[in-house]
């Protein structure tokens, strides 16, 4: 997995999941606590959330499949610096919760917080003895993975015995100020809010995405229907959030509410999702057993069910891990 400037293309469960599972210790099974409590620290300009139960997802019967996408060389390293200082990395991690800013002044990349029962002390000691770098930022010591000294560098500290937050430096830092009250949360955001209240217990994984960061996943899932006329942002442009959550106990089953502004843009945006799921069909039947099939987020969508549910179009979806990560992040190989 990987961190990016910006968010042209989001990519919301697969691609940081272990960067964030890797800062995590030992820990016991708790609820789905982290999620709203992100709600009350993420900074208001945060577009997108994503809540992942580590605990529940260790116990499913693809775990090994989920583990092989997520991790890494890059990460194996850090897995491997982690274990130097002591700690298990990788062991009993209970829950995470991931934000992006997207384009916001000074954001860099992921961001968020883990909850479980951490060792403050090892980590500082590490550090001290082998001097390694670290940052005082309003009160709190900000571990460095890195030099210190690379803005894509990511910063570690501890909020409490049992709550550990990290990011970039700009995104830490918009993070603890909020928790300072020093700037707005991500909670005085009453759509988002009521978003958060409606997936939080539904799977042991789920995310939102709001504004041009859902208009442009939305869009990735679009790309290769013979569309109207006009720029398919303007057909985006209606598209407020998309809402999902999955299931990961039989390979995986995914519940997507794309939330337009009206039932009318929902319309024009299920019938468009239908073009999309002929276009598939016909595609797949002529490439039949060829090398060239399409892979990915044609062959998901073109089996999905859907429907529109107001100024909702909903989509029901089951299938592999490797399909998962393709209608998370359109066009990319995972």
């Amino acid at each position: 997995m990987l961190v990016r400037k910006g968010l042209k293309n989001p990519r919301i469960v697969i691609d940081f999941l272990l960067p964030v599972v890797l800062l995590l210790f030992p820990l016991g099974l708790r609820a789905q606590a982290l999620g709203s409590a992100a709600m009350s620290s993420f900074p208001a300009d945060t577009r997108e959330i994503a809540y992942t139960n580590l605990a529940q997802l260790r116990n499913s019967p693809n775990y090994a499949q989920i583990r092989q996408q997520l991790l890494n060389q890059q990460l194996r390293y850090f897995q491997d610096f982690l274990r130097s200082m002591g700690l298990n990395p990788e062991a009993d991690a209970d829950e995470v919760a991931l934000g992006w800013r997207g384009e916001a002044a000074g954001a860099t990349g992921f961001f968020g917080m883990a909850a479980g029962r951490f060792h403050p002390d090892l980590i500082q000691k590490y550090f001290s003895t082998n001097k390694l770098p670290v940052r005082q930022y309003d009160g709190s010591d900000l571990y460095a993975f890195g030099s210190g000294a690379d803005p894509t560098d990511t910063y570690f500290t501890f909020l409490d015995s049992g709550t550990a937050a990290f990011g970039h430096l700009p995104d830490l830092k918009a993070l603890l100020d909020v928790r300072a009250g020093s700037a707005k949360a991500l909670g005085a955001n009453t759509a988002f809010s009521g978003w958060e209240a409606e997936l939080e217990g539904t799977a042991a994984q789920w995310g939102i995405l709001n504004g041009k960061a859902a208009s442009n996943l939305a869009a990735g899932w679009l790309a290769d229907v013979k569309k109207p006329s006009g720029d398919l942002a303007a057909f985006m442009s209606p598209v407020q959030a998309i809402l999902y959550s999955v299931d990961w106990e039989s390979n995986f089953y995914a519940h997507v509410a794309v939330v337009c502004q009206d039932a009318k843009s929902a319309q024009t945006f299920s019938n468009l999702l239908t073009l999309l799921q002929n276009v598939s069909q016909q595609q797949s039947a002529a490439t039949a057993g060829s090398a060239s099939a399409p892979p990915g987020v044609n062959s998901l969508l073109q089996n999905a069910q859907v429907q529109q549910d107001g100024s909702r179009v909903v989509l029901d979806l089951s299938g592999s891990a490797q399909a998962l990560s393709q209608i998370i992040h359109p066009g990319s190989a995972g």
